[in-house]
């Protein structure tokens, strides 16, 4: 049988497609994570309250350019669209992010993170898609706990 005419194959995602796809579940998480039974979770820099679908991000304290620390749960956070966007541009955001981040974690542990972030390693695809899938899951209990499954 002849598969190389008519029906075509769906394209294999890349590894940075699908650590960009786990990315974009994992900040939805952590939002659902912070959630109350309601729903709403509070920006890590300014203390805005809204609910999780609503103008709220994951924020990460290490940007998520820095490929090794992108789909770490740790440097990730809920933040307002405003903080997320604007404010972590300046010193005065970092540093309110970072002293939450001293708080929850431990300053040992920020420069743990930090340092991490400046390694060059890279996600293994299998590695990844292990992520991914337990990051799914997490989001279908705490969807359900909220009352929207």
């Amino acid at each position: 049988m002849d598969l190389t005419h008519g029906a075509s194959m769906p394209k294999r995602k890349t590894a940075a497609q699908e650590a960009e796809a786990c990315a974009v579940d994992l900040q939805l998480l952590v939002r659902l994570k912070a959630a109350n039974d309601e729903g709403y979770c509070q920006c890590v820099t300014c203390g805005v309250v809204r609910h999780y679908k609503d103008r709220m991000q994951g924020g990460h304290f290490i940007e998520r350019g820095r490929t090794s620390v992108k789909l770490v749960e740790e440097n990730i956070h809920p933040q307002c669209n405003n903080c997320n966007h604007f404010e972590m541009k300046k010193a005065s955001g970092v540093l309110i992010y970072e002293d939450y981040m001293v708080q929850m974690y431990g300053r040992d542990e920020v420069e743990k993170l930090k340092i991490e972030s400046r390694k060059t390693n890279k996600w293994i695809r299998s590695e990844i898609r292990e992520l991914h899938k337990e990051v799914k899951e997490q989001i279908k209990y705490h969807k359900k706990r909220l009352g929207e499954v």
